[in-house]
């Protein structure tokens, strides 16, 4: 499981006075970010893309001083692609699930058809696992 601790910024808050439901969008995006900052396959940062996204709105999130949690956790791993389920919550209440399918990506360089799915490696799959909730 990987945690990422985000605090609300006035400019977050919507006119209904919570949380924007875009802004959780990018609460996931930065989570995410500092999810796979935690491994650079060969010192390269992962070239991926969102496949897909899905947010389940529990309860509204009214601006705070106090940071919320953005937890994520690995669902599964496949070929390219890879997918986390998260929450954003704090100590007593939950404000959203999501779930993100993410493909790795191979640089445009590499590729005469522009960023293509790629396999993952050895490495990042070792990585993933590391993050994926335990079987049982």
């Amino acid at each position: 499981m990987h945690t990422y601790d985000i605090q609300l910024r006035r400019t977050d808050i919507d006119a209904q006075n919570h949380v924007n439901n875009v802004v959780f969008a990018q609460f996931l995006d930065d989570a995410r970010t500092n999810l796979l900052e935690g491994h650079a396959s060969s010192g390269t940062p992962w070239r991926v893309v969102v496949a897909g996204q899905r947010l389940s709105y529990r309860m509204p999130l009214i601006f705070r001083t106090t940071p919320v949690a953005v937890t994520s956790v690995v669902e599964r791993v496949g070929t390219t692609s890879f997918t986390l389920t998260h929450e954003i919550r704090d100590g007593e209440y939950l404000y959203l699930s999501a779930t993100s399918t993410l493909v790795a990506i191979a640089d445009s360089t590499e590729s005469d058809t522009g960023a293509a799915p790629r396999p993952l490696t050895d490495s990042e799959r070792e990585y993933l696992m590391t993050l994926a909730a335990p079987r049982g």
